[in-house]
């Protein structure tokens, strides 16, 4: 393996190990990932495709007015492109940047 390859792979851990480290502190303090449709004003939770909530955000269990395109099997192909990735924690959407600032804020490292 070349010197280039190596450190892009342990950068590439270290992103991880980061992202999965903010994900387990909103987690923790009750942040769930979701979208916002800022044409319509909804926040629709990131679910998996049999309605199942996932620690993720995964477009699968979007509902019909959140997708663009959906497979004939039912799977989504696109959202809409009026969506944002966030969190929504007590009934109030966060961008992903503000969830982090929340969490730094309330004396949790995010």
């Amino acid at each position: 393996m070349s010197k280039l390859a190596g450190e892009w792979l342990g950068n590439t851990a270290v992103v991880q190990a980061t992202i999965e480290r903010q994900r387990e502190a909103l987690a923790f303090l009750g942040f769930r990932p979701a979208y916002y449709d800022y044409t319509t004003g909804s926040v629709h939770l990131s679910r998996h495709a049999d309605g199942s909530p996932t620690f993720e955000h995964i477009v699968d269990g979007l509902p019909d007015e959140a997708v663009a395109v959906r497979s004939a099997c039912g799977r989504v192909i696109a959202a809409k492109a009026t969506l944002v990735a966030g969190f929504e924690r007590g009934g109030f959407f966060y961008t992903c940047l503000s969830a982090c600032r929340a969490a730094e804020e309330w004396g949790y490292a995010a």
